[in-house]
Parts: C-alpha cells; structure tokens; sequence
C-alpha cells in the first residue's frame, strides 16, 4: 500500500472512531443532543441544505479573496517602501506598531458607521486584517537583506529600482510569505465574524441564523465548511509558494 495513502487512512481512522464514539453516547443518552447533534444528524444537514451551505460558502470566499487582495496588495507595497527607507520607516512606524496591536475586529462597529449594514464593512474588515502582518513581514524581511550584497550589486552599476527588484525582493520572499500566509489565516478568522455581526452573510450568516434558530446541526455543519474551506486554502497557498512563488528554496515537503 502506498505511504500517502495507509497515512491518510490512519488519519481517517482517528476521526471516523471519535464520531462513532460520540454517535454511540449521544443515542445512549450520555450527551444530549440539543447541543451537541449527531455525526448522522450533521450528516443530514449536510445533504438537505447542500445548495445554502453552498451558496453561503461562495459568499464567503469571494469576502475572503477580495479583502485578502486587496489588504495583502497594499501590504505588500507598503512594507516593501518602507523597509527600503528609513526616513519613511522612522516616521510612520510607531503609528503602524499602535494600529497592527488593535485587534482589527474591534474597527467593525467603526466601518459599521462609515459604510452601513451590508457588505462594505465585512470588506474593509478583511482588507485591515490581511494588510498588517504582510506588511511587517514585507518590511522586516526588507531591512534584514544582507547589505554586502546591495552593496555589490550598487558597485556594479545597479541603481535603486534594479536593486530592489533583482537583489531585495527575491531576498524578502520568504519573510514577504510569511507575512502573506499569516494574512490568509487572519482574513479567513474575521470575515465570517464580520459576516456574523453585519449582514448575516456567507457561512457567519448561515452560522448564526441557525444558532438563533436553535439548529444545532446545521450551525455544526456550517462550521465544519469552515474548517474544510480553511484547509483547502491553505493547501493552495503552500503549493503555490512551493512551486510557483519560492521554487529555489529548499522546503520541509512539497506539498
């Protein structure tokens, strides 16, 4: 048998025990399943709202993907500027360390007042979330680029744009994808939040509604997406950093 898959098969094996296990005490009455469903109970849910849970999941991820462009773009740029200078950093630094402490969830009552109820504030929420961590990364990774070597690249003609582009960018790449990852992940934990809060949209929508509605199942199942979704991304990134983005670097597995 391959090792890929007797892996994924003792993996399985774990989950598929704890489910039987919890299936198994909650049809004995130990738990009750008012608020912890059962594994077929989820199941169902699954299979009878499979076209919300789907559409629910497209909003969700359009949230993430257009606020984690966004926010990791301007990241980037700006983190990229102001690792490069250090007047720009000296002066705008102790106002970015104050803002990137905030936890960005806290700014939603605020875009609530800027922007209403709907899909502006979910959006500018995303957006903050996925612009901080790229752009410490982007501008630490920067600033840690081996001077020697800016400096070799200065004596053989290089000026400022050629530098950054042939000599510091590449240097950064790790610390830029660091930041980026870090980035994925925090836009992924506040759009449904937001979702939550504002517009009852995407799987936060879908989670909430059904948590008002005292459908357990459903919210559960709701969350499982989540976690899926959650994976999936992930999985995505790391194979596009492995092959795409950082070829030439040495990785643990690549995949």
């Amino acid at each position: 048998m391959n090792s890929t898959v007797k892996r994924a098969l003792i993996r399985l094996s774990g989950v598929a025990i704890c489910l039987s296990l919890l299936e198994l005490a909650i049809r004995a009455g130990l738990i009750t399943s008012r608020f912890v469903p059962r594994p077929t109970a989820v199941a169902y849910a699954f299979g009878s709202n499979a076209q919300y849970i789907l559409a629910s999941s497209l909003v969700t991820i359009r949230n993430i993907f257009v606020g984690f462009f966004i926010g990791s773009t301007l990241g980037v740029s700006a983190g990229i500027v102001l690792g490069w200078s250090r007047n720009l950093y000296l002066s705008f630094s102790p106002l970015l360390y104050l803002f990137s402490t905030i936890p960005f969830i806290t700014f939603l009552p605020l875009f609530i007042i800027w922007f209403g109820l709907g899909i502006g504030p979910i959006f500018a929420t995303t957006i903050l979330a996925a612009f901080f961590p790229v752009l410490m990364g982007a501008m630490t990774a920067v600033q840690r680029t081996d001077p020697a070597t800016v400096e070799v690249a200065r004596n053989l003609g290089a000026n400022e744009t050629q530098i950054l582009r042939t000599v510091v960018i590449p240097a950064s790449m790790p610390g830029i994808l660091s930041g980026l990852r870090s980035s994925l992940q925090l836009s992924f934990l506040v759009t449904p939040v937001a979702e939550m809060i504002v517009g009852a949209i995407g799987l936060g929508g879908l989670i909430w509604r059904s948590a008002d509605l005292f459908m357990v199942d459903l919210m559960v199942a709701g969350q499982i997406t989540l976690g899926v979704l959650g994976l999936i991304l992930m999985f995505i990134f790391r194979h596009v950093e492995v092959h795409y983005l950082t070829p030439w670097l040495p990785h643990r597995d690549s995949e």
